[in-house]
């Protein structure tokens, strides 16, 4: 059984943070891609054995329709076809390019796929996905997909199963559907702005111990407080 606990981002400075943790979700990335110069420092500073993740552009799941994308530079409404969800587009294809490339730079061996709460399962995105995923190598690492919105559970649990995902979801409300390998996001009980009370991280101890790897990423407003907490509980339950 294997728990990898980490948080969205870096709560707190870098260097203070490698030296607590042994994995991080990068989401940087839904802005713009990091430096050379960040990530040469973040593999310097970083420990052997840390786990980077990388969330994909969001010019590969988003649209700039979307009023989610809302972080990128968005292009002439002329050229938003180009950059629809998971289109077989050159444009897509080159964002999707530089978030693998910094994948591979941080030795990563996870992608994260995140697509927002506006984006309905229609057939069009259900056939642009399968054919994004059909076509894309993706015999390096593994692929999560965390579903903001618009997808009932069960749905989402299949289109995942039938595309080779690993559904990323809060184990708190839904249970991970796959007991071999758990993506888990903690974003706060109540939103971003909300803390996890204690009872509620006993009940994540107790669910995660039905899984043989479980990757626990906390991303509310007190992400590094509320993840010691857990990690302490874990411990303590080790003896």
């Amino acid at each position: 059984m294997t728990l990898r606990i980490g948080c969205i981002d870096f709560p707190i400075p870098p260097s203070r943070y490698f030296r607590k943790w042994d994995l991080v979700e990068i989401q940087q990335t839904m802005v713009r891609l990091p430096g050379e110069g960040t990530v040469k420092r973040w593999l310097r500073e970083s420990q052997p054995g840390f786990e980077f993740v990388v969330a994909v552009s969001p010019l590969v799941t988003y649209g700039p329709g979307s009023p989610s994308f809302r972080y990128q530079p968005t292009p002439p409404k002329s050229q938003w076809r180009k950059y629809a969800p998971f289109a077989a587009t050159k444009e897509v294809a080159e964002a999707f390019a530089g978030s693998e490339a910094l994948a591979k730079e941080l030795g990563a061996k996870i992608l994260l796929f995140q697509t927002p709460p506006d984006l309905e399962p229609t057939k069009p995105l259900l056939r642009a996905m399968q054919q994004f995923f059909e076509k894309t190598d993706r015999r390096k690492r593994r692929w999560v997909w965390e579903p903001k919105g618009g997808w009932k559970p069960d749905e989402a649990a299949a289109l995942a199963r039938d595309l080779g995902l690993t559904l990323c979801v809060d184990p708190l409300v839904v249970r991970p559907p796959d007991t071999d390998f758990a993506y888990c996001h903690l974003p706060g009980p109540a939103g971003f702005r909300s803390r996890y009370e204690e009872d509620a991280l006993l009940r994540l101890r107790d669910i995660y111990r039905g899984y043989r790897e479980f990757y626990c990423l906390f991303g509310n407003i007190d992400m590094n407080n509320d993840a010691t907490r857990f990690l302490q509980l874990v411990q303590a339950d080790r003896g």
